[in-house]
């Protein structure tokens, strides 16, 4: 009977851990920040550095971390940080999946432009991306962009 309990827990700690590994989603509809060393947070990261951190810094402090608010010697503004430093936790899910997904900042002569991404990534890789930059906010930065993005969905028709 120790036994037959004992494999029951494990069995059921293998698969609540097996099912939350990869989720990206909370029950309302909102990307989670990644649990770091989920296979969410190790794909977010993975992309993360692959295609975003040449600009937005590894750390996510952004193109100019010693001046993330000037412009450089050309005029224009680098790519903003992603970190608690940002204003990333200002927007909503929806348009930081159209940015990644579409690009960005179409002033070319004032900022430096995101590239598109949306043929290159998947929409769970761009999920990921999100789930782990989220990942660099207080808490209290990640409620504040939770709610915020619940409230621009309520407003949706």
């Amino acid at each position: 009977m120790r036994y037959l309990l004992f494999a029951f827990v494990i069995i059921a700690l293998v698969s609540s851990a097996c099912s939350s590994a990869g989720d990206t989603v909370g029950e309302d509809g909102v990307i989670a920040p990644a649990i770091a060393g989920s296979e969410t947070y190790l794909l977010g990261q993975s992309v993360y550095n692959a295609q975003c951190a040449s600009c937005h810094g590894v750390n996510g402090d952004g193109q100019f971390p010693d001046a993330p608010l000037e412009p450089d010697i050309t005029g224009r503004y680098g790519a903003p940080p992603h970190d608690e430093s940002g204003h990333t936790w200002h927007h909503d899910d929806d348009l930081l999946m159209r940015i990644i997904r579409e690009g960005g900042m179409g002033d070319p002569v004032n900022f430096y432009v995101m590239p598109a991404l949306g043929l290159v990534l998947s929409d769970a890789e761009i999920e990921a991306v999100v789930a782990y930059i989220k990942t660099m906010w207080t808490s209290e930065q990640q409620t504040a962009q939770r709610e915020g993005t619940l409230a621009v969905r309520a407003q949706e028709p």
